[in-house]
């Protein structure tokens, strides 16, 4: 990834930074964008040698080197600047740039299910008053973040930080390096349970947001009680009115959502707004809250809510005679139930799910499949389609739940999507279908072979 820096830094200001001597030089040396691909490297760029998963920049120092790049490593002595640690200090550097701006208020969003869609929405009506910069796609680890940072803007006024974790720790460092000013937990899940043991230890990862925060304005779901112990955050709720901050459903016909919103601020009934996507109500009653703090008023809400059309990325795609709701892309207990319930509500008369595996759910993910199962049955499917190395959990959830053997097909074999295929097109004829599972179970596949073949 590389961003270009609206306010150039010079080599001195990224050795103070790290607390390295400079000489007279460095102060002379301007350095336009941050990068750690060399794929996309420019001369006088500052290139960060960053280990993943996958690959290791500091095997590219020397091509780094050779294109004209200044470089930032913890491995080569010859590097223009030698830390202990390039990823923190990717976020290190990315705090000091932000505090060149003059931003008012800085947000940070996490939470196990929603964060992607309420950083979005947060960032649409933000902006309809102030100059918004937000994170892009869903660039929400400890990477992602401080390029989010880089590409502030000289005007930014209102900044939104979408932010992700896995494991203890990773909030500690983002909050620090962001230095948020309001904070959101969309919710508690049991996303990633496997990696933190309990809902319980991922309460207490989720407010590591609030680290790196000088005033703790904390916005939390109404009722959760892993999170009651804050008796001055604002909650939220899509449920009940006895919270700060309510959304309420009037009525939902096709693309039109109606709602009343009630806040401190103001009460504002029948808001209207063109929306299909699952979940889109309770990520819409955080944003506006987001709004409202940051001093978005009711008239121009409701203008930004009208007039914006949350149907361009619906979900919602017709391949031959079924309706397809594509939620492949991250899964957990929480957003499978989630998506179900929606599923119910405006799937149509016959409606039918694609269920594959969960990931990082450890030692509880038998049971949590199962609960799946059962709660996939509940939600009155005509069929069930199971698919990867809890298929058959899954579909022992669906029988318990009541749903009849004959409407259920489960394929445990990953490297065969084509049987899968071909079993939705033989049942599911004029129904709609929501697909859900994490994004390494690729059921992408089996759509693309539903197109191939209607």
């Amino acid at each position: 990834m590389r961003i270009e820096l609206d306010i150039p830094i010079t080599l001195a200001f990224v050795k103070s930074t790290f607390e390295i001597p400079c000489d007279k030089s460095d102060e002379h040396v301007e350095i336009r964008a941050v990068s750690n691909d060399t794929r996309e490297l420019f001369p006088f760029d500052l290139y960060f040698a960053i280990k993943g998963e996958r690959f290791d920049g500091e095997e590219f120092i020397s091509k780094a080197k050779t294109i004209g790049a200044y470089t930032v490593s913890a491995a080569h002595l010859s590097a223009d600047v030698f830390v202990p640690d390039t990823s923190l200090a990717l976020l290190k550097l990315a705090k000091a740039y932000k505090r060149l701006f003059n931003i008012r208020e800085t947000v940070a969003i996490t939470g196990s299910v929603g964060k992607t869609t309420a950083k979005n929405l947060s960032a649409m009506l933000t902006a309809s008053k102030f100059k918004t910069h937000s994170t892009a796609g869903n660039l929400n680890n400890e990477i992602g973040v401080p390029f989010t940072l880089f590409g502030i803007k000289r005007n930014t006024e209102i900044l939104i930080v979408e932010a992700g974790m896995n494991h203890r720790g990773e909030l500690h460092r983002i909050s620090e390096c962001i230095e948020p000013t309001i904070a959101v937990i969309t919710n508690i899940g049991t996303a990633h349970i496997g990696n933190l043991g309990s809902r319980e230890q991922i309460a207490h990862a989720k407010l590591e947001i609030l680290d790196g925060m000088n005033k703790k304005i904390l916005l939390i779901p109404y009722g959760e009680p892993l999170l009651a112990n804050y008796e001055d955050a604002l909650t939220v709720s899509t449920e009940s009115k006895a919270a700060d901050f309510s959304l309420s459903e009037k009525s939902h016909e096709g693309e039109r959502l109606v709602f009343d919103y009630f806040s401190p601020e103001f009460t504002a009934e029948a808001m209207e707004m063109k929306a299909t996507r699952p979940h889109i109500k309770k990520c819409m009653a955080f944003a506006i809250a987001v709004a409202v703090l940051v001093g978005v008023s009711e008239g121009e809400l409701r203008c930004a809510i009208k007039t914006y059309d949350l149907t361009v990325d619906s979900p919602y795609e017709k391949i031959g005679n079924i309706t397809v709701i594509d939620d492949s892309y991250n899964s957990s207990p929480e957003a499978v139930r989630l998506a179900l319930e929606d599923l119910a509500q405006h799937g149509g008369k016959r409606y039918s799910a694609l269920l594959g595996d969960m990931l990082e759910l450890g030692d509880m993910s038998e049971t949590l499949h199962r609960n799946i199962g059962f709660e996939a049955a509940r939600a009155g499917l005509f069929h069930l389609y199971t698919f990867g190395n809890y298929a058959e959990i899954i579909k022992e959830g669906a029988l318990i739940g009541g749903m009849k053997e004959d409407c259920i097909f489960t394929n445990t074999n990953l490297e065969d999507p084509w049987t899968t295929a071909k079993h939705i097109r033989m049942h599911s004829s004029d129904e709609t279908l929501l697909i859900k599972a994490s994004n390494k179970i690729n059921l992408k596949r089996i759509k693309e072979i539903l197109k191939k073949t209607e």
